[in-house]
């Protein structure tokens, strides 16, 4: 990681935390709000190893699927930009 500090304010991660705030989403869900598959891997990486971002693997219908949801630590990132 370069610089921690600037991190989330790198382009489509303020995008997919908001995405994040109200309910988890899939990987496919998150595909719309970044330009292609191979950034949004990288940014739910980059927000994991931040913290700011889990993901879970739950059980959906009888399989096992990935989803993503936002932390109390992104959330908190959240409220804390908004009076920015």
């Amino acid at each position: 990681m370069k610089d921690k500090k600037l991190g989330v304010l790198q382009p489509y991660i303020l995008d997919i935390l908001r995405a994040l705030v109200n309910q988890p989403k899939r990987f496919g869900e998150l595909k719309k709000y970044v330009k292609t598959d191979r950034t949004l891997s990288l940014k739910l990486s980059r927000l994991q190893d931040y913290g700011l971002v889990k993901m879970d693997h739950v059980k959906v219908d009888g399989k096992y699927i990935n989803r993503y949801s936002i932390t109390n630590k992104g959330k908190s990132i959240l409220e804390s930009l908004k009076s920015i």
